[in-house]
């Protein structure tokens, strides 16, 4: 039983790890107003020359065929066979990420009632298993920071050679494929900050959680000392 509960605790920690991740991500995917207030602060308009309806029914369009597998469609704008071709394997990676994010909810509130419930037992001595699990985020954090600070071109090439393998269908040619115009490298920045944000929101939750929990450990001990 044991060797079981330590195998639980290494999955939960994982799970936990794979939800702060993909629930972040996931929360910039389906949060469209962020992309429309990039419209302004990245000033679009300006620099592609498309009305503010043109950009937001061309990206729109684009997230409806990721999410909701709808008609690929760019709006007004054109596009290429080889760019449709990309937001198809784009669209397995959004299916990839929700997946994940299935799973880990899943597995962690199956833990959450099992626990409850006294089937199992799942006692970690020193640390909560969110702290457990924000030691790696900040790892991840930290390196792709400093990575994306010093170099942000060469983190996102890495990134689509690593996502998308003997492909280079990404390189959008903005002659051919317009959509490209309203998706700046500033734009990707701004969406990677948003992620950060909300995983550093998640650390510093889990951080507050473990030092209430300790702090009433603590209490709890002098009290009892005292007694």
């Amino acid at each position: 039983m044991k060797h079981v509960n330590n195998t639980l605790k290494i999955f939960l920690v994982f799970f936990i790890a794979v939800f702060i991740i993909t629930f972040a991500i996931s929360f910039t995917i389906l949060f469209r107003p962020f992309y429309y207030q990039n419209i302004k602060w990245l000033e679009m308009e300006k620099n592609t020359g498309y009305t503010y309806e043109e950009i937001t029914e061309a990206y729109d369009d684009v997230m409806d065929f990721l999410l909701f597998n709808k008609e690929f469609k760019t709006g007004s704008l054109k596009y290429s066979q080889e760019g449709k071709a990309h937001f198809e394997d784009c669209k397995k990676l959004f299916s990839f990420n929700f997946i994940c994010l299935y799973i880990s909810t899943s597995f962690i509130f199956i833990i959450f009632i099992l626990q409850r419930l006294k089937v199992i037992d799942l006692k970690f001595k020193k640390f909560s298993p969110g702290i457990y699990a924000i030691f790696g985020i900040i790892a991840i954090i930290l390196v792709l920071g400093v990575w994306g600070v010093i170099d942000f071109d060469s983190l996102f090439t890495v990134f689509h050679k690593v996502c998308f393998p003997g492909k280079d269908n990404w390189l959008f040619d903005y002659r051919t494929d317009q959509i490209i115009t309203i998706l700046p490298l500033e734009l990707w920045i701004n969406f990677c900050f948003l992620i950060v944000s909300i995983m550093v929101l998640f650390v510093c939750s889990f951080s507050a959680y473990e030092i209430l929990r300790r702090k009433k450990i603590n209490t709890k001990l002098v009290n009892h000392l005292k007694d």
